[in-house]
């Protein structure tokens, strides 16, 4: 159910619990409505967090689906009742294609799911910040409990070909790769996740990377093309600068 805090109260009418009927855009065809499936267990040791009254300081400032998500395509979309959508979110999901989204899913506002077809398996307590794009994943995505993807991050599962004697690359047969993240892993703001690639559990991936191959855990790292820099628990050497800032 929907919880109205102190600072969303003018907000509740176009907020939405998770039972509500799906709202369409109504700029596109509906074909198919996506089979919605509601899963209202909850683990134990998420019940604090998801009881939390949105806009307190221990919680989030929504809850529910916001009533712009668009959700489209006729495939099956299951969301237990702790999950929260933002604003201007779309899910476009072909017949043949499936999305799992564990407990307490936080997507925030502009994110796109999209996949013809193939599974998405989202683990409990990630979130996608604003803008995400999860980008027709065929061959399957899964993405470990704890994870946080930043804004503006894209994980797509293909590549068209790029042969220029076989006609314009938009018509070339596609090559469909899996992408699996582990578990407790936070992808910096603006990365791309390409084809094909594997992150190890409690990695750090650096803001604005390009990841082009598999990362291992317990990893930070970053650049064009994304590289391991050194261990995630490892400090850096101190500066003289902060050396005298720490004194």
């Amino acid at each position: 159910m929907l919880h109205p805090g102190p600072h969303n109260l003018d907000r509740v009418a176009t907020w939405y619990p998770l039972v509500a009927p799906i709202r369409f855009s109504p700029a596109l065809p509906i074909t198919a409505e996506p089979a919605v499936v509601v899963d209202d267990s909850l683990h134990p040791d998420q019940a604090k967090a998801h009881l939390l009254p949105p806009g307190s300081p221990e919680g989030l400032i929504f809850r529910g689906i916001h009533a712009s998500v668009v959700m489209e395509g006729g495939g099956s979309l299951n969301f237990p009742p702790s999950t929260i959508i933002e604003p201007h979110c779309t899910f476009i999901v072909g017949p043949e294609a499936s999305m799992h989204f564990g407990h307490n899913v936080t997507i925030y506002s502009g994110c796109s799911f999209r996949n013809k077809y193939g599974a998405y398996e989202i683990g409990d307590e990630v979130s996608f910040g604003p803008r995400c794009a999860i980008y027709e994943l065929r061959a399957g995505l899964t993405i470990g409990a704890f994870t946080m993807i930043g804004a503006g991050v894209c994980i797509s599962g293909v590549n068209h070909g790029m042969d220029p004697e076989a006609g314009p690359y938009r018509f070339q047969p596609p090559r469909c790769l899996p992408v699996t993240i582990g578990s407790n892993v936070w992808i910096g703001m603006n990365s791309t996740i390409l084809p094909g690639v594997s992150i190890g559990d409690n990695t750090v991936i650096g803001a604005g990377s390009v990841v082009t191959r598999s990362i291992p855990a317990g990893v930070v790292a970053y650049g064009s093309p994304c590289r391991v820099i050194r261990p995630v628990g490892e400090r850096l050497p101190a500066t003289p600068a902060s050396e005298h800032d720490s004194g």
